[in-house]
Protein backbone atom coordinates (compact mmCIF):
# COMPACT_ATOMS: atom_id res chain seq x y z
CA UNK A 1 0.00 0.00 0.00
CA UNK A 2 1.28 3.42 -0.87
CA UNK A 3 2.21 6.01 1.75
CA UNK A 4 -0.18 8.98 2.04
CA UNK A 5 1.23 12.48 2.25
CA UNK A 6 -0.68 15.54 3.46
CA UNK A 7 -0.27 18.57 1.21
CA UNK A 8 -1.56 22.11 1.30
CA UNK A 9 -3.54 22.53 -1.90
CA UNK A 10 -2.47 26.19 -2.31
CA UNK A 11 1.19 25.07 -2.60
CA UNK A 12 0.44 23.18 -5.81
CA UNK A 13 -2.57 25.01 -7.22
CA UNK A 14 -2.09 28.75 -6.93
CA UNK A 15 -5.69 29.40 -8.01
CA UNK A 16 -7.05 27.29 -5.14
CA UNK A 17 -9.36 29.07 -2.74
CA UNK A 18 -8.42 29.13 0.93
CA UNK A 19 -5.02 29.12 2.57
CA UNK A 20 -5.57 26.13 4.82
CA UNK A 21 -7.17 23.58 2.50
CA UNK A 22 -5.31 20.28 2.79
CA UNK A 23 -5.64 16.94 1.08
CA UNK A 24 -3.89 13.60 1.15
CA UNK A 25 -2.17 12.14 -1.88
CA UNK A 26 -0.11 9.05 -2.52
CA UNK A 27 3.65 9.33 -2.57
CA UNK A 28 3.61 8.84 -6.36
CA UNK A 29 1.12 11.70 -6.86
CA UNK A 30 3.10 13.90 -4.48
CA UNK A 31 6.30 13.25 -6.44
CA UNK A 32 4.53 13.98 -9.73
CA UNK A 33 3.08 17.22 -8.36
CA UNK A 34 6.45 18.25 -6.97
CA UNK A 35 8.20 17.52 -10.27
CA UNK A 36 5.54 19.42 -12.22
CA UNK A 37 5.78 22.35 -9.80
CA UNK A 38 9.58 22.34 -10.14
CA UNK A 39 9.37 22.28 -13.94
CA UNK A 40 6.82 25.11 -14.00
CA UNK A 41 8.97 27.21 -11.67
CA UNK A 42 12.02 26.56 -13.87
CA UNK A 43 10.07 27.47 -17.02
CA UNK A 44 8.90 30.72 -15.39
CA UNK A 45 12.47 31.46 -14.32
CA UNK A 46 13.63 30.98 -17.91
CA UNK A 47 10.84 33.25 -19.20
CA UNK A 48 11.82 35.87 -16.63
CA UNK A 49 15.49 35.71 -17.69
CA UNK A 50 14.49 36.89 -21.14
CA UNK A 51 13.49 40.19 -19.57
CA UNK A 52 16.63 40.76 -17.51
CA UNK A 53 19.42 42.99 -18.76
CA UNK A 54 23.05 42.14 -18.10
CA UNK A 55 23.01 44.77 -15.33
CA UNK A 56 20.30 42.82 -13.52
CA UNK A 57 17.35 45.09 -14.30
CA UNK A 58 14.12 43.22 -14.99
CA UNK A 59 11.88 44.91 -17.52
CA UNK A 60 8.90 46.47 -15.74
CA UNK A 61 10.16 45.51 -12.27
CA UNK A 62 10.58 49.04 -10.94
CA UNK A 63 7.23 50.19 -12.25
CA UNK A 64 5.43 47.19 -10.82
CA UNK A 65 6.97 47.68 -7.39
CA UNK A 66 6.30 51.39 -7.32
CA UNK A 67 2.62 51.10 -8.17
CA UNK A 68 1.57 47.83 -6.56
CA UNK A 69 3.20 47.61 -3.17
CA UNK A 70 2.54 50.92 -1.46
CA UNK A 71 5.96 50.32 0.09
CA UNK A 72 8.55 53.11 0.28
CA UNK A 73 11.57 52.89 -2.00
CA UNK A 74 13.82 52.55 1.06
CA UNK A 75 11.76 49.60 2.38
CA UNK A 76 11.83 47.95 -1.06
CA UNK A 77 15.62 48.25 -1.24
CA UNK A 78 16.04 46.88 2.29
CA UNK A 79 13.69 43.97 1.55
CA UNK A 80 15.55 43.20 -1.68
CA UNK A 81 18.89 43.25 0.15
CA UNK A 82 17.50 40.90 2.80
CA UNK A 83 16.24 38.52 0.11
CA UNK A 84 19.64 38.51 -1.58
CA UNK A 85 21.33 37.84 1.76
CA UNK A 86 18.91 34.99 2.45
CA UNK A 87 19.61 33.50 -0.99
CA UNK A 88 23.35 33.59 -0.33
CA UNK A 89 22.81 32.06 3.10
CA UNK A 90 20.67 29.26 1.66
CA UNK A 91 23.30 28.55 -0.99
CA UNK A 92 25.88 28.10 1.77
CA UNK A 93 23.88 25.20 3.25
CA UNK A 94 24.31 21.60 2.27
CA UNK A 95 21.60 19.96 0.17
CA UNK A 96 20.60 17.90 3.22
CA UNK A 97 20.21 21.02 5.37
CA UNK A 98 18.13 22.78 2.69
CA UNK A 99 15.88 19.74 2.33
CA UNK A 100 15.36 19.39 6.08
CA UNK A 101 14.65 23.12 6.48
CA UNK A 102 12.06 22.84 3.71
CA UNK A 103 10.39 19.88 5.38
CA UNK A 104 10.43 21.62 8.75
CA UNK A 105 9.34 25.14 7.81
CA UNK A 106 7.37 24.75 4.59
CA UNK A 107 5.82 21.33 4.99
CA UNK A 108 5.38 21.73 8.74
CA UNK A 109 6.92 18.39 9.69
CA UNK A 110 8.34 17.86 13.18
CA UNK A 111 11.87 16.63 13.84
CA UNK A 112 10.43 13.21 14.58
CA UNK A 113 8.39 13.11 11.34
CA UNK A 114 11.42 14.14 9.28
CA UNK A 115 13.54 11.50 11.02
CA UNK A 116 10.94 8.82 10.31
CA UNK A 117 10.56 9.93 6.69
CA UNK A 118 14.31 9.91 6.09
CA UNK A 119 14.94 6.86 8.32
CA UNK A 120 17.52 8.67 10.45
CA UNK A 121 17.80 9.67 14.08
CA UNK A 122 15.76 12.57 15.41
CA UNK A 123 18.92 14.03 16.97
CA UNK A 124 20.56 14.21 13.53
CA UNK A 125 17.58 16.11 12.16
CA UNK A 126 17.50 18.55 15.09
CA UNK A 127 21.25 19.22 14.88
CA UNK A 128 21.10 19.64 11.11
CA UNK A 129 18.25 22.16 11.26
CA UNK A 130 19.74 24.01 14.24
CA UNK A 131 23.10 24.22 12.47
CA UNK A 132 21.45 25.48 9.30
CA UNK A 133 19.59 28.20 11.20
CA UNK A 134 22.80 29.30 12.96
CA UNK A 135 24.59 29.43 9.61
CA UNK A 136 21.81 31.56 8.11
CA UNK A 137 21.78 33.92 11.12
CA UNK A 138 25.50 34.61 10.64
CA UNK A 139 24.72 36.15 7.27
CA UNK A 140 22.41 38.67 8.93
CA UNK A 141 24.76 39.66 11.76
Amino acid sequence: MSEWIRIRVKDFYTDAIGETEYTYVTKEVYEALTETFRKEAHAQEMRDLRHVTKEGYTEGETEDLAFDSGESLEDMVIRQMELETLQKAMQSLTEVQRERLHLYFFEGLTYRQIAEKKRIGEKNVRESITGAIKKIKKFFD
